[in-house]
């Protein structure tokens, strides 16, 4: 019923980012779930470091430690395993502790049982459960209509939209069922098909599954065989494994699923992505949001549940997964052909071995290192998987495989996590088409003169300095992508060696400076590569010749450049006369010489620039303004400190980020309207502005309502001439912008109008040393309240709280100070006034802090405290029964014994869950 599609738009929802910042966790929990997994992964969520230990407790701990002050949204999804409490309660331990901290924990689940069961291991006063219902009839019959609509005659169509009302009459109200028969009849438009569909007449719900799979076999059925043996290969991967479309093909192809046609492999690779497209349509597949992963630069699918079911039902014995966990030998047929196996014992060890036909077998592996005994039968058994097209390892362990891989002769991918130097055996594999080695120990005494030797290679990834030694790439005619060609004098090294490799769609060129003249520039031929994507141009030092950057012409719809380092005066004569008309993002790093960028005006396709470094750059564009793109999506804008003035910006920028440039006041938007192009409407939701010394206004921008309608981000850092914001009539037009953060900005005097923004949640002021100074002169008198409901204010000085508009605030749920270095006693009276809402209280660095407001038990909605380096802090007030959390650091030796049992503080801390001094 939608339960992990609603919890991604909570996820992507622009208040829930605001109020959780980064902390938002997404996990997948699965049928049989293991705690120390789920616990690692989370850990991996916040820190991307993994964690170094591996004990139950300590993840425990290390989670607690993580999340026990930080306000967290963590999601798990699509939980199943009712009956399971003791694995809950270890699960959930470390956040029973956490959530009242401003924790919250989304859990999606098809099981009341397994809601009732963390309804039990969590606070009953916590929990709320909300049970999704189907959609109403109008809801589900747009959804039906949006995917079966075709072209139809009129008297058709009247007699389908019959049929139709009746089929959605019987879908319970589910919108994935709805979307996936609405793919499946908008190709089979006969009105057998369609009464078919309509004779399942129970209605389709999680609740009656075989129902459900009814319909999804259909879809499945209607595929053609070569496609739905592409959907079984998915079935081998865990649930809810994130694809990118690239990697997937590839594997398809180097399975041996798609056949090799009479054009050759790029054939077979556009096969494959026309047969995923066709997964895509039928809706086989999901686009994760680029928030929900970890990596936003790409595309990842994934696969819906019941579909992923499907996949498993349908898949013959030739498909299979085995988890060490979980599965026995006899879950696997000898006869498998596609096997991926989670986790390294001597079981998963002799299902290799009896699996004498694979031409897939991916291992994902997290112990470290392989275990002793397990390493002889495991060569052994790679060895005799004489037929094996892919290998793909994970994880850690396989530093001395290379040689017993090597005798896999007809491998044509490779993908190994980490490796060792003795590499020498892999380049004798012919068929060879993928090779990766994300990691080579010793990689820079790895030999690799031979990697020419396979001439099917297409895709090749070395860490930089291992393939910086690779002499006459060229010879690999076949290659698709090259991560890092280093070009050098000698032979066998220069930028010549691109020449014949026609078919690359990405490579990035490293030392440019080192190509010697423009004959040699031009033997590279970039123009006619026409299958390049994306081209990165890096110089490393000042040695130049001008004309070669004019003569490394790249084919004119490439859609990605990156130009770095280099030094010459002028932008390459391609870029000046617009030349890449299919250009998408642009990214320009440490051009020192270049005094003018030229206009980007004409070209419509480009969504992304990044001038970073351009030390001389005076100017972006004409005098009329019109230097950027009409569709841009995003401006960044570093190191220009000669730059007084950006183009006018055009209402289709969402993020804009100026740091080191030196204009006075922010740019204005462009209202000239384009021709045969219809209005857009301001997209402008965030600005970061960063160290630009020259600013001292926000100009007129901040006043065009029409373009800042949409601002809902603003930061600004050391901007050290900068001595007001704008007034309240100009904040009031802003009724979207719901975080501010103004850091090291020492002119500041006053904040403006800024009370007057209606939906403000975050604010954070910090190192604002004008700011601070007319606080503290500012007579205390009594404040027009302010109805603003905050959710987090963090302030370096406590004595900020006497500038308006914070004087105002009544309705603020969290205060951090994070420097209490000069607060003799807490701000008492602001205290009181924000009583009622106040959730969380952070004083660091009070040093000279002796005591607390008497009147602190009248705080009923505080769910933690938290006071650090306190020395002078001798006793505690009366606390409030809603406190869940203290923690007071660096207090006197007094106090610590005070809270001890029988102590004279002991008895105000009875109630208090979670209790930290010392």
């Amino acid at each position: 019923m939608g339960k992990t599609t609603l919890a991604q738009f909570v996820c992507q929802d622009q208040k829930v980012h605001d109020h959780f910042g980064d902390m938002i966790i997404w996990v997948h929990v699965s049928k049989q779930f293991e705690p120390v997994d789920l616990l690692r992964r989370m850990l991996e969520s916040i820190n991307p470091k993994k964690p170094t230990v591996n004990t139950l407790d300590m993840l425990q701990l290390d989670l607690t430690k993580e999340l026990v002050t930080r306000r967290f949204l963590l999601v798990l999804d699509d939980a199943w395993e009712d009956g399971a409490d003791k694995k809950l309660g270890k699960l959930l331990a470390p956040l029973r502790n956490s959530a009242p901290m401003g924790g919250r924990i989304l859990l999606t689940t098809r099981m009341r049982s397994v809601a009732d069961a963390v309804e039990l291991q969590m606070r009953p006063d916590g929990y709320k459960c909300l049970e999704l219902r189907g959609l109403d009839h109008r809801d589900i019959m747009q959804i039906f209509n949006h995917h079966a609509s075709h072209v139809l005659c009129p008297h058709e169509h009247v007699e389908l939209q019959t049929i139709a009302e009746m089929i959605v009459h019987n879908l319970g109200g589910c919108p994935f069922v709805a979307e996936v028969i609405g793919q499946y009849l908008r190709d089979n438009i006969d009105h057998i098909n369609w009464k078919d569909v309509l004779n399942q007449k129970a209605p389709l719900t999680d609740q009656i599954a075989p129902r459900v799979m009814d319909i999804l076999r259909l879809s499945y059925e209607d595929l053609t065989s070569e496609v739905q043996l592409c959907f079984q290969y998915c079935s081998i991967f865990p649930s809810h494994y994130k694809f990118r479309m690239e990697a997937l093909t590839e594997m398809w192809v180097s399975s041996g699923l798609i056949l090799q046609s009479t054009e050759g492999n790029s054939d077979q690779e556009k096969i494959a992505r026309e047969r995923f497209n066709i997964l895509l349509r039928k809706s086989f597949f999901s686009l994760i949001p680029r928030e929900l992963h970890p990596d936003p630069s790409a595309d990842y699918y994934v696969m819906h549940d019941l579909i992923y079911e499907l996949s498993r039902l349908v898949s013959s014995e030739e498909f299979s997964r085995f988890k060490i966990t979980e599965c026995t030998t006899a879950d696997v047929s000898e006869r498998v052909r596609h096997l991926y196996i989670q986790g390294i014992n001597s079981e998963a060890i002799n299902v290799i071995s009896k699996s004498k036909y694979l031409h897939t077998l991916i291992i994902v592996n997290e112990e470290w290192p392989l275990k002793p005994e397990l390493v002889g039968e495991f060569k052994k058994a790679i060895k005799n998987i004489k037929r094996l097209r892919l290998l793909r390892f994970d994880g850690n362990g396989w530093f001395d495989m290379n040689d017993d891989i090597a005798e896999l002769k007809h491998l044509r991918y490779i993908c190994m996590s980490t490796t060792n130097k003795g590499l020498n055996k892999l380049f004798q594999l012919y068929h060879l088409e993928v090779l990766k080695l994300l990691n080579i120990e010793g990689e820079e005494q790895a030999i690799v003169s031979n990697i020419c030797n396979l001439p099917n290679l297409q895709e090749l990834y070395l860490p930089k300095l291992a393939l910086s030694r690779v002499p006459h790439i060229g010879r690999l005619t076949n290659l698709r992508e090259l991560n890092g060609l280093k070009v050098k004098e000698e032979e066998g090294h220069k930028i010549s060696e691109l020449k014949d490799l026609n078919s690359l769609r990405k490579v990035f060129v490293f030392d440019v400076q080192n190509v010697s003249n423009c004959s040699e520039a031009s033997s590279a031929e970039l123009s006619n590569k026409k299958d390049m994507e994306l081209l990165s141009l890096e110089w490393s030092n000042g040695h130049i010749n001008e004309k070669i950057l004019d003569t490394l012409t790249p084919y004119n719809c490439i859609r990605h450049l990156s130009i770095s380092g280099y030094k010459g005066h002028l932008p390459p004569v391609w870029i000046r006369r617009k030349f890449l008309t299919k250009l998408v993002n642009l990214k320009i790093v440490g051009c020192v010489e270049w005094d003018v960028f030229p206009s980007l005006g004409s070209l419509f396709s480009l969504k992304h620039v990044l001038l970073e470094d351009l030390s001389n750059l005076t100017c972006i564009g004409g005098p009329d303004g019109d230097g950027l793109p009409p569709f841009l999506v995003t401006l960044v804008v570093k190191g220009c400190l000669k730059l007084l003035n950006l183009p006018h910006l055009p209402y289709s920028l969402k993020h804009l980020g100026i740091n080191k440039v030196g204009i006075y006041c922010l740019p204005p938007s462009n209202q000239k309207p384009l021709q045969n192009v219809s209005a857009v409407d301001p997209q402008l939701c965030s600005i970061h502005v960063d160290s630009c010394p020259n600013l001292f206004s926000f100009g007129s921008c901040i006043i065009e309502e029409e373009h800042y309608r949409a601002l809902t981000r603003l930061k600004i850092v050391c901007c050290s001439m900068l001595k007001n914001l704008p007034s309240e009539e100009h904040f009031r037009r802003i009724s979207t912008l719901e975080s501010i953060e103004i850091l090291q900005c020492q002119s500041l005097s006053t904040l403006g109008g800024l009370g007057a923004l209606s939906s403000l949640k975050l604010l954070k002021i910090q190192q604002c040393t004008g700011l601070t100074a007319t606080s503290s002169r500012i007579p205390v008198a009594p404040a027009i309240r302010c109805s603003l409901v905050l959710d987090n204010l963090e302030i370096d000085d406590h004595i900020l709280l006497l500038q308006n508009p914070l004087s105002s605030f009544c309705l603020t749920r969290r205060l951090i100070i994070s420097d209490g270095s000069e607060m003799l006693a807490s701000p008492e009276e602001w205290l009181l006034q924000n009583s009622s809402q106040l959730e969380h209280i952070e004083m660091n660095n009070a040093m000279l802090l002796k005591s607390l407001p008497l009147s602190m038990d009248n705080f009923n909605s505080l769910r933690s405290l938290v006071l650090h380096n306190a020395p002078l802090l001798q006793s505690l007030p009366v606390m409030p029964p809603s406190l869940w959390a203290l923690r007071i650091s660096g207090c006197c030796a007094h106090l610590k014994n005070e809270c001890k049992i029988h102590g004279s503080e002991w008895e105000k801390l009875l109630s208090i869950h979670n209790v930290r001094i010392n």
